[in-house]
């Protein structure tokens, strides 16, 4: 039984988020031990420049669109998942860094920065994959 290759770069994007999705948990204590040694006058500081950076991801990763990859080119589905790997990535890493952060500064936000961060990657996470079906 053969595949489309519509139906492969799903299957290889599904893998791909949950690569990322375990990276993410398996980082978390190592940024919480890292993270709990700043200075709490530092957060402010600190959770300015990870909104920076979430922002700059977000601009690559919004720019990005499958729709100008050739699907028939290994090579060319290899590179487009490690551009999205890495954008899907850093934007996880940064997410999880705001939250420790906000725990450890306000702890009572540190359920809301968790469910308003999960919703904001599961937000990113439904646009990569409706940027693939829009190949279809």
């Amino acid at each position: 039984m053969t595949q489309s290759k519509g139906e492969l770069i799903i299957k290889e994007n599904i893998i791909k988020n949950l690569i990322i999705v375990i990276l993410a948990f398996l980082f978390y204590p190592n940024l919480q031990n890292a993270l709990s040694d700043i200075p709490p006058e530092a957060t402010s500081d600190l959770l300015l420049i990870i909104s920076i950076l979430l922002v700059t991801v977000s601009f690559a990763s919004f720019a990005f669109t499958y729709e100008k990859i050739n699907l028939k080119s290994i090579g060319s589905r290899i590179l487009a998942h490690s551009a999205t790997f890495l954008f899907l990535l850093i934007t996880a890493l940064l997410l999880e860094v705001m939250v420790i952060a906000i725990g450890l500064a306000y702890p009572p936000l540190f359920t809301i920065a968790i469910v308003f961060s999960i919703l904001l990657y599961m937000s990113i996470i439904l646009y990569d994959f409706w940027d693939l079906f829009r190949l279809q």
